[in-house]
């Protein structure tokens, strides 16, 4: 664990767990290829494939340019408020402030771009009945996450993007754990980087850590 004289930067004392949200608490993967179908105007991928590490675009067989015209169609079309949840994502949110620990949901979500993006998480959030302590956006989000907690905070993130997963190891947080999916099978995992298939799963993971750091301090 780091030094507990650099732990605390904002005055908490609480543990931090950081949750991504597409393809961790919810089914982005799915919920944008079926869009894409209606919006290209043909059959995409199964949800299931697995992708080899390539771009979606790729995978997809489309251009680049149209698989950004139909990712800001979706983002623009308030889809985010609707996409479904995966099973267990209320009740880890519950359990991890029971345990008297902060859940900071932590996005790639562009709300600097479009004035819907936050409104659209944050709905999200509520209709699903994930509690939260705090939300933060962009491709920096955990490095930024490290300036306003500090690292000696962060007992867990999740995530399921290889390269956020790779962001966050390299600002060594002690505990990484990467959701399952298809599009991330090529990521080797070690005892930083755990890779986990279910949120109950991640729950169990969680509380070890919390655990471990409740010894520590």
């Amino acid at each position: 664990m780091p030094n507990p004289s650099t732990k605390f930067r904002n005055g908490a004392d609480k543990p931090v767990v950081a949750l991504d949200i597409d393809g961790t608490l919810g089914d982005y993967h799915g919920h944008f290829l079926r869009f894409a179908e209606g919006y290209v105007g043909r059959e995409m991928p199964d949800p299931k494939e697995i992708n080899p590490g390539l771009p979606l675009y790729k995978h997809m067989r489309v251009s680049l340019a149209t698989y950004r015209a139909a990712k800001l169609a979706y983002r623009q079309g308030g889809l985010k408020r609707n996409m479904p949840v995966y099973d267990g994502a209320a009740d880890l949110t519950r359990a991890i402030r029971k345990a008297k620990a902060e859940v900071w949901i932590c996005t790639t979500r562009p709300y600097l771009r479009l004035d819907n993006i936050d409104p659209d998480t944050r709905e999200w959030l509520r209709r699903n009945r994930i509690q939260y302590d705090a939300v933060l956006f962009g491709e920096t989000k955990y490095k930024e996450l490290v300036r306003q907690v500090g690292a000696g905070r962060i007992v867990a993130i999740a995530d399921d993007l290889p390269e956020q997963i790779e962001k966050a190891a390299n600002l060594y947080i002690s505990q990484i754990y990467m959701m399952d999916q298809p599009y991330n099978q090529s990521v080797e995992t070690d005892y930083l980087v755990r890779r986990v298939y279910t949120l109950v799963e991640l729950l169990d993971r969680i509380n070890s850590c919390l655990d471990l750091y409740k010894e520590e301090f």
